[in-house]
Order: C-alpha cells, then sequence, then structure tokens
C-alpha cells in the first residue's frame, strides 16, 4: 500500500492492482501538514491544527478532539488542549482568592471540558480558594507536570516560612545549616568506604576546610611506612597540630598558602588558608582559579552570613551570565533576595513565574521595601501579558498594582476595547 499526500487530501493506492483503495479531502479532516504510517494498517495523518489522526485503511475513522468527547468522567490532560486557554485557566485558578463568593462555572476564557477536567481533577471545588497563593502555585505546577516550576515554589515556600528543610536533592539551595549536616553524614559515610590513597587526600581537605584538625592529623598518620607520601604526610601531620595563634605563624603560613596558590597548588594553599581561619580568603582563591563548586562548598560550611552572602551574589550574577538562570533563582530566593530572583526572571521573560513569586513574597510579608521598582515593573509586564490572553479583569487588578505605569496602562485604548469585548474573562 502507498499513502500519498495531494494539496486537497489524502489517497491510499493498492500498487499491485493500481487502483486508489481509498481516500480524503482536506475539507472533512482540515487542511493536511504530513502523513506517515503508523503501522502496516495505521496510516497517519497531521493537520493545520496540530492534531494527529490515527486512521484505518478506508479512512473512514478516526480518533475525535478531546474538547469534542461527551465523557462521564472528565480528564486532565493540559497538554493536549489548547494552550492559550491553559495557561488562560492556569492564571485563573490562581488567582481565586481574590473573589469573595467564588463563581465555580467555567469562565468565558475556558471552554467547559478544560474546567470541568480539572475540578474533577482537584477534587476541592469549595476549597481551593482557601489556599495561599503560593500553595495554589505549588497545586498547579504540579498538576501541570512543571517540574522547574514545583521545585521553584518549594524552595520560595521554605524560605517564606521554613516550616520543613529542605531535602538533600536541593544541594546547594538549602539553608547552610542543614547543608553543614548533610556534608558532614556524607564525608562519614565516604570515610567508611575510602580504598586508596586520594580518597583518604579527599577526606582530609574536606575536613580541614570544616575548620577540623583532630581527625586530619589522624587520617594523615595512617600512612603507611614504605609509602612514597610517608614524609610528606607526616609534616603535613605537624603542621596541621602544631598550628598557633602568634602573629608570626599566621603571617607565615598566609605567605606559604600564596606562593602555593601562586604556583599551581591551589588547594595546597586553600587548606593553609582555613587552617588559619582565612576562609573567605580561600574562597576568594577559588572563585579566581574557576573552582565555583569548591568556592561555594567552603562558603556553605565556613563562612559567616555577611561573608557567605557576598560570595553567593558574586556566583549568581555568574550563574545568570552564562545561562544557568534557574539555579541562580533558586539561590537569589536561597538568600531572601526575592527582589534579585524577580529581577532575573523578568530579564529571562518569565513574567508568569516572576508575578506570583512578588505576590507570595507580599502575602508573606517579606517583600523588601526596597524593591517597589521591580515589583511594578514584573506586574505592568504580567499585566500586558493577561491582556494578550484577554484576561482583562486579573489583568485591571495588575494595573492597579503598577504603580503610575499600570495606571497608564488600565486607561489604554488596548484595555478599553477589550473591556468591550464579549469574549473576556470574567
Amino acid at each position: 500500500l502507498l499513502l500519498v499526500m495531494f494539496n486537497d487530501g489524502v489517497e491510499i493506492w493498492d500498487c499491485a492492482e493500481s487502483e486508489v483503495l481509498s481516500s480524503i479531502k482536506s475539507s472533512k479532516i482540515g487542511e493536511v501538514v504530513d502523513v506517515d504510517w503508523g503501522s502496516s494498517d495505521r496510516p497517519v495523518i497531521v493537520n493545520e491544527s496540530g492534531a494527529v489522526h490515527i486512521m484505518d485503511v478506508n479512512l473512514d475513522t478516526a480518533p475525535n478532539p478531546v474538547t469534542a468527547l461527551s465523557l462521564h468522567t472528565p480528564i486532565w490532560l493540559p497538554f493536549i488542549y489548547n494552550q492559550k486557554e491553559m495557561m488562560n485557566f492556569k492564571i485563573y485558578v490562581q488567582h481565586m482568592g481574590w473573589q469573595e463568593n467564588w463563581d465555580m462555572s467555567s469562565p468565558k476564557c475556558c471552554t467547559p471540558v478544560i474546567w470541568e477536567a480539572m475540578l474533577h481533577t482537584l477534587k476541592l471545588r469549595n476549597k481551593f480558594s482557601t489556599l495561599s497563593f503560593l500553595e495554589r502555585c505549588l497545586v498547579t505546577a504540579a498538576l501541570y507536570g512543571d517540574v522547574v516550576e514545583w521545585r521553584l515554589w518549594q524552595v520560595l515556600a521554605y524560605y517564606l516560612d521554613q516550616s520543613s528543610p529542605l531535602s538533600s536533592a536541593f544541594d546547594i539551595v538549602q539553608d547552610n545549616t542543614s547543608y553543614l549536616n548533610n556534608q558532614v553524614q556524607n564525608l562519614s559515610v565516604q570515610e567508611k568506604c575510602r580504598s586508596n590513597y586520594s580518597h583518604r587526600q579527599h577526606s582530609i581537605h574536606r575536613h580541614i576546610l570544616l575548620g577540623n584538625t583532630d581527625k586530619p592529623v589522624q587520617l594523615l598518620l595512617e600512612v603507611e611506612q614504605d609509602s612514597p607520601h610517608f614524609y610528606r604526610d607526616c609534616l603535613r601531620a605537624s603542621l596541621i597540630s602544631s598550628v598557633s595563634d602568634s602573629e608570626v605563624a599566621q603571617s607565615t603560613i598566609k605567605l606559604v598558602a600564596t606562593n602555593l596558590i601562586a604556583n599551581d597548588h591551589l588547594l595546597e594553599g586553600c587548606q593553609l588558608l582555613c587552617l588559619i581561619k582565612k576562609a573567605v580568603d580561600a574562597c576568594r582563591y577559588m572563585q579566581n582559579f574557576h573552582q565555583y563548586n569548591e568556592a561555594i562548598w567552603l562558603a556553605k560550611v565556613a563562612l559567616s552570613k555577611d561573608e557567605y552572602y557576598e560570595v553567593m551574589k558574586y556566583y549568581i550574577d555568574l550563574l545568570v551570565n552564562k545561562g544557568s538562570r534557574h539555579l541562580g533563582i533558586l539561590l537569589a530566593i536561597s538568600l531572601s533576595a526575592f527582589d534579585k530572583a524577580a529581577e532575573i526572571l523578568l530579564a529571562t521573560k518569565l513574567v508568569t513565574i516572576a508575578a506570583p513569586l512578588v505576590e507570595s513574597c507580599i502575602e508573606a510579608g517579606k517583600w523588601p521595601e526596597s524593591g517597589t521598582e521591580i515589583k511594578h515593573r514584573v506586574f505592568v509586564e504580567y499585566a500586558k501579558y493577561l491582556v494578550s490572553l484577554n484576561n482583562i479583569e486579573i489583568a485591571l487588578k495588575y494595573c492597579e498594582k503598577g504603580g503610575e505605569k499600570g495606571k497608564q496602562l488600565g486607561k489604554s485604548s488596548a484595555f478599553v476595547h477589550n473591556e468591550r469585548d464579549e469574549g473576556r474573562c470574567v
């Protein structure tokens, strides 16, 4: 069988008999953009709307669009519905708390099938509007299968109320105390599993950065007498044991550390700096030599709050410039720099995340007073996005929150025109 696509339809030919077996016109199925065989007896046709039709060889049976079905139990599959409607619906549900007497009937911006599918999935017809803004964002992210957004809301929820600690899966986004505890536990496991000299050196390095001295000395003295590292490790153990707070000792060790770093012995030099409580200097050297993972590890386990903040600000800017914006946003949230996180989101045109982030921080009373300008910018851009979805009711609310520019936007011709449109979202 030969599947042939024409400008006005599709035909299936029987090559053995040189005759048309079946055909279908575009007027019935829509303009066809591609065809292929799903199996030996199942032609697959894609039309201009993006619908995929899996048909039989007679081209007379095909699945209906989901929105055309009358189902006893509505199904919730966000990515098979119209994406503009799905985004409109997501925003609409996130803002349920704004209306005291919430109308659960389908809004004009969403088809009844989508609305009923969502309400059936939630099973929260009378409870959803009582959730906080952030809780609704968490629920919608989970329902839409948006893992990246769900992680962001989880991190934000923790740093707004710190009700329960983040899991170790969040790694450097955890608070410093939790991160330190996890690293100590990991180090303990690694020590039990060490099998060669390099593993032992790694444990020694980590303990020194953590400010421990007894454990590194113990590990260094475990070296066997016939090992080529015996002499060096014994000297290192003696050095660590004899470090004093005297000014002469401190200046000498710092000079030696600087020379080591300048001669490609970065880790050894940084270890010496940590021995004399100069961890912040070690972090700067690590950053200068592009050892960012080591620098962040040391910053989280050894630096004071102010020193840590300065190191992380540098790292966040670096991540944003290199395109790793998502991690930069999470780290900004972990510093409670919510305005910085919103600024990065706005710069990357993720206004659908930036606006809920700002709203959640305001609701929790954690939005910084210095962030008024970025707040207004976010709300104005969000209002413009809502207008593109014809969601005028919520857009006008954000215009009111967007300062002078927002109020001017709310009076613009685009809003006046859309407000009179019968299809607006109300």
